[in-house]
């Protein structure tokens, strides 16, 4: 398949997950909880107290697989190998996949969910972390690109720190985090495709040309 198809067919199914599934699927988990009540429990304490542990399992993955393929996907474009990034990428994903499979249960399971707790702000840190390392290499290739996407990730950012000390905690909080940082993976993807300085479909170019070296070998 050529590579500006591929391209455009991944284009399609990070929008298509990142503005419609993943934001829809984290509200209609939400509702799980007691009466539908968006402030009052965690997606953790849902999952846990109200029977819906193979639901919150199941987007624990679907959020960090997007994570990780997207941001990998992106990364990839700029065309730079960066060790610390991609270990950190996938520490962070390892982490969520992690939190949602540890039982909440802190009278059941003390230490499990102690450890639960510890892994869910050793999560959002992390991935925090990674994205800020991925904005910084745009300074290498293109610095407009690089100022659009550290003032949405800022802007992003701060929308979620306001969110958090308003309501806490809660399931509200981890929707509107789910669906602002999926967009804004998104967000740079755009980004790149405009930079007047880089041209993604030469690196695209280059990597299947590689991969066709590769296979050839008579």
């Amino acid at each position: 398949m050529d590579y500006r198809k591929k391209h455009y067919y991944k284009k399609v199914f990070f929008g298509i997950f990142g503005f419609l599934i993943i934001p829809a699927y984290s509200y209609l988990f939400a509702l799980n909880g007691p009466g539908g009540d968006l402030i009052i429990v965690t997606f953790s304490q849902i999952g846990s107290r109200y029977g819906a542990i193979e639901s919150l399992i199941f987007w624990g993955i679907m959020l960090s697989l997007y994570y990780f393929f997207f941001l990998s996907y992106l990364y990839q474009l700029t065309g730079e190998k960066n060790i610390f990034f991609q270990i950190n990428l996938a520490l962070s994903c390892l982490s969520i996949l992690v939190t949602v499979f540890l039982p909440f249960a802190p009278t059941m399971f003390p230490i499990a969910g102690k450890l639960h707790n510890i892994l869910a702000r050793v999560s959002a840190v992390s991935c925090a972390v990674t994205l800020l390392v991925f904005v910084f290499t745009y300074l290498k290739i293109d610095r407009a690109v690089f100022i659009k996407s550290l003032i949405a990730f800022l802007v992003v950012l701060a929308f979620n720190v306001l969110i958090l000390i308003n309501y806490g905690i809660s399931s509200l909080f981890q929707i509107v985090l789910a669906a602002t940082f999926c967009p804004y993976l998104y967000l740079n993807l755009l980004f790149l495709e405009k930079s007047d300085k880089f041209n993604i479909y030469e690196v695209l170019e280059k990597a299947a040309a590689e991969r066709e070296d590769g296979m050839d070998i008579f």
